[in-house]
């Protein structure tokens, strides 16, 4: 009886070790690689942007007298305001209310490296709307 018994233990015993094996190397193989499909890979990835609090307003699509030409603010390229758009930033005021923390925000997001900070961009933007 006892050797049934040992025999039944050390065949459930294999079993679970193959079934361990076998699962894990199908898990591994059915594990897919992200894809990137945008330029700025920050879009896509999911790596912690800074303090949700810090970003700045956005709209999830222009107003109705459509979006402003962010390419008048010198520093902006049309790859740049692409992205801004996307983000949800469509309009010179929007730009203008920008505090220093929601221009980290957007240059750690977008991975601008300073660049909104040290083209002046919210002092251009707040220029354009006084003329306005």
């Amino acid at each position: 009886m006892i050797e049934i018994a040992s025999k039944i233990i050390l065949c459930l015993v294999i079993a679970s070790a193959l079934g361990f094996l076998i699962g894990f190397l199908i898990g591994r193989a059915s594990r897919q690689q992200p894809q990137k499909t945008c330029t700025y890979k920050a879009s896509h990835d999911f790596k912690v942007h800074g303090n949700i609090y810090n970003r700045p307003i956005i709209l999830s699509k222009p107003r109705p007298t459509g979006k402003d030409d962010l390419l008048l603010i010198e520093g902006i390229d049309e790859k740049t305001e692409e992205a801004l758009n996307q983000l949800g930033i469509f309009h010179f005021d929007q730009l203008a209310k920008w505090s220093k923390k929601n221009c980290q925000w957007v240059n750690e997001y977008l991975e601008l490296e300073g660049r909104i900070l040290e083209e002046k961009w919210v002092e251009q933007a707040q220029e354009i709307v006084k003329k306005k």
